[in-house]
């Protein structure tokens, strides 16, 4: 394919406020082919074929397409209208959705990239701008040198910059093996450089980035780094900002906790992965978790720092039962975070938890985002149970609009009270508007308090 003259980086993100990271790391890296690369983001509203027609009125040469578990139906229909319009245009899928177990997706493209992209596309585009067209599909090079990739910032609109989330990475990969997540397959962690990186976060600084949020999987890794960029900011800290990290609570120093409580009040939104305290549990996911530790660090900082607490629960694990999650619901809740998230597990593609299926009876939705449906400690009637819980939790409590007023439902049963009465009465999850939200609670907390027996 000599004289390539366009070339499209394509996807559709979960929300209109997210931006694609993954895709200007591939523009940034495409090196001469940088200038004839065109980003286009979609979001979960887009159809199927305003996707298609978008791309195909641009007449691209070559379209790499980035597959993640939300967004894979859309794009492989989307793909399809591609090649039938313009079947001499090179169809490329890449991303977390399509790195494993990929066999289905082959006869949609034309080639299919494994693991990071920068270097594997970068090489790709270069074949076939010489004329040279690759009989393997699947590209699978190995991880990138950091200190050679050029960094995508720049790459930010400012229109981006206003109405969006801006998505930025210090290091990439992670320590542990947890069987769930793919970041157990990336054999460690690699760090850019850290004086580079923080003078590309004092230009987005300047140009109005006020929200930050770190893709790092283990940011409390190294306390020297966490020191140098809490410092960074801190010294650079302009009113809104909030830098978004992943962290494992167990892990947190005294020291880093101390850089915590310096901190601006609600300047850090810390993401805490708990997922299960339940032994069992947890060594069937290959994790390792201090429980008294976990919960006295989150009640430090929910208590001592201005930082907000997001915790994040599973529900579906193996060995784990209803029971058990009752029980972890409990411990988490008792430390007020700002956000409890409950989550239902998801089989990705290439993770290591398949090797449960067959032991715990793991049946999984064939359609993403392949949620497990039920396993031989929980029931399907549990899990959805626990499914329509989270939703109202969502609602409730994670919104922060009726904290004040759910102060009383302090444990796992009074909310799994509380969601069966919305479910029984009203079999409604979604669109429920604000002022149905108030009577809704109204009406069940006068029905509760009116049950209580006079002392």
């Amino acid at each position: 394919m000599p004289g390539i003259k366009k070339i499209i980086l394509a996807t559709v993100n979960a929300r209109y406020s997210h931006t694609s990271f993954g895709l200007r790391c591939l523009k940034a890296n495409l090196r001469e082919f940088e200038n004839i690369t065109d980003i286009m983001e979609f979001s979960g509203d887009s159809t199927v074929q305003e996707i298609a027609e978008a791309v195909i009125m641009q007449n691209p040469d070559i379209v790499g397409f980035g597959c993640y578990i939300w967004n894979i139906e859309t794009i492989i229909r989307a793909a399809e209208i591609v090649r039938a319009v313009r079947p001499d245009t090179v169809i490329v899928f890449g991303g977390p959705e399509v790195s494993y177990e990929y066999d289905e997706f082959l006869p949609r493209c034309d080639y299919l990239i494994s693991g990071e992209g920068e270097n594997a596309l970068y090489h790709l585009v270069q074949k076939l701008s010489n004329g040279s067209r690759p009989e393997e599909k699947v590209l699978n090079e190995p991880v990138c040198d950091l200190t050679q990739l050029k960094f995508p910032y720049y790459l930010y609109s400012d229109d981006d910059i206003k109405n969006r989330l801006i998505y930025v990475e210090a290091s990439r990969g992670c320590p542990f093996g947890c069987e769930f997540c793919l970041s157990s397959l990336s054999g460690g962690v690699r760090e850019f450089d850290l004086e580079k990186f923080l003078n590309e976060m004092e230009i987005l600084i300047r140009r109005g980035v006020r929200q930050f949020k770190f893709v790092d999987r283990t940011f409390n890794l190294k306390f020297e780094r966490v020191q140098k960029i809490l410092h960074f900011f801190r010294d650079r800290w302009q009113e809104g900002i909030v830098l978004h990290f992943e962290i494992f609570p167990d892990r947190l120093t005294s020291a880093m906790l101390e850089e915590i409580r310096n901190f601006p009040p609600h300047g850090l939104h810390l993401e805490a992965g708990v997922q299960t305290f339940y032994e069992p549990a947890l060594q069937a996911l290959s994790r390792r978790q201090n429980e008294e530790k976990t919960l006295q660090v989150l009640r430090f900082i929910t208590e001592q720092t201005g930082a907000d607490i997001h915790a994040d629960l599973v529900a579906g694990i193996p060995e784990a039962t209803f029971r058990t999650f009752g029980r972890d619901f409990d411990k988490l809740l008792q430390t007020r975070p700002a956000e409890l998230q409950i989550g239902i597990l998801k089989r990705l593609r290439g993770a290591p938890i398949k090797r449960h299926t067959n032991t715990h009876q793991m049946t999984y939705s064939r359609y993403p985002p392949y949620e497990v449906i039920r396993t031989k400690d929980m029931s399907y009637e549990e899990l959805q149970q626990i499914k329509r819980l989270a939703r109202y939790f969502d609602i409730f409590y994670n919104s922060g609009n009726f904290r004040k007023e759910t102060e009383e439902l302090k444990t796992f049963a009074d909310w799994l009270d509380f969601s069966n009465y919305i479910w029984n009465n009203f079999q409604q999850t979604h669109k429920i508007s604000l002022k149905r939200q108030q009577e809704i609670l109204k009406g069940y907390l006068h029905e509760r308090n009116a049950a209580v027996p006079l002392q």
